[in-house]
């Protein structure tokens, strides 16, 4: 299975759009790594695990084509987490896929290339707010189809399956989901956005064996709580009681990303000093196999 983060970013972007803190400024004076677009996160080739509005602006800087992406997992509605208009482009006119340059001229399409149809999975806050964007979505002219998922059950798509959890984020119920993911014999927990999970969820996660874990760490270094994200001390907390349990080893790659600049140290900083902590820091563009 491999892992590729396309955006490691929480909702404001790092920098933030409209901030000039300390840590958005150096961000900007030194670039690379410190720079990150709203999350999201690739498997292999075919797997997409949230569609922003930017997110595949670093598949494009990496040479990564999203047109062979047949599963699309969204974790919550969050604007941040799902945008409308990259999927719009997914429409083709009837006469337009499929032909050479030269009979492609006077077209006008956004894509010639013949894509499969690909499944959304998203709960049900999820398709509340497409049918309320764009209820056509999924009448076929984009090569998208709606699957509704639940927690706890196990969904299965070729040689994909994962089982939702309900997270807590969103101030509702059901809102966001966390993903156990497994494919190839490797099993991931894929866990943002969320504060933490309640008893029934935290049972589900603790039935597994992962041989990597993702998960949002917003907050950071805050000493404050939110329910609705992680900090780095709710992250070791979280990491301690799935070694305690059997789920996860000393050696699992345990991933944070979902960076607020304004909680987080830039990656030049912070990497180092979670790496320290046995955490590995994700970047806009990491890849990773497990």
């Amino acid at each position: 299975m491999k892992l590729t983060f396309l955006g490691t970013s929480a909702g404001e972007s790092y920098p933030a759009i409209w901030c000039d803190c300390e840590n958005c400024s150096y961000a900007r004076r030194h670039g690379g790594r410190n720079i990150r677009v709203n999350t999201g996160t690739m498997i292999d080739n075919d797997v997409l695990i949230d569609m922003n509005a930017v997110s595949f602006h670093t598949a494009a800087r990496l040479g990564v084509s999203l047109t062979q992406v047949t599963k699309l997992l969204v974790t919550h509605p969050h604007p941040d987490h799902l945008a409308v208009e990259p999927l719009d482009w997914r429409m083709a006119a009837d006469d337009a896929p499929y032909r050479s340059p030269r009979e492609q001229r006077g077209m006008v399409s956004p894509r010639f290339t013949k894509l499969p149809v690909m499944t959304m999975y998203g709960n049900a806050a999820t398709k509340r707010r497409l049918d309320r964007l764009e209820p056509d979505m999924f009448d076929g002219h984009l090569a998208m189809r709606f699957h509704e998922i639940r927690e706890g059950e196990e969904v299965t798509d070729g040689d994909l399956s994962f089982v939702p959890v309900r997270a807590m984020h969103g101030g509702e119920p059901g809102f966001a989901h966390s993903y156990i993911i497994k494919r190839g014999g490797k099993t991931l927990l894929y866990a943002l956005d969320t504060g933490g999970y309640e008893d029934d969820m935290m049972a589900l996660i603790l039935k597994e064996k992962y041989d990597a874990v993702v998960m949002e760490g917003t907050f950071g270094l805050t000493e404050g709580d939110d329910p609705n994200h992680m900090t780095y001390r709710k992250n070791a907390a979280f990491r301690d009681r799935l070694r305690e349990a059997g789920c996860i080893s000393d050696d699992t790659p345990f991933f944070l990303t979902h960076m607020s600049p304004h909680w987080t140290p830039p990656y030049d900083i912070y990497a180092p000093l979670m790496k320290e902590k046995g955490f590995i820091v994700a970047y806009d563009g990491m890849t990773a196999r497990i």
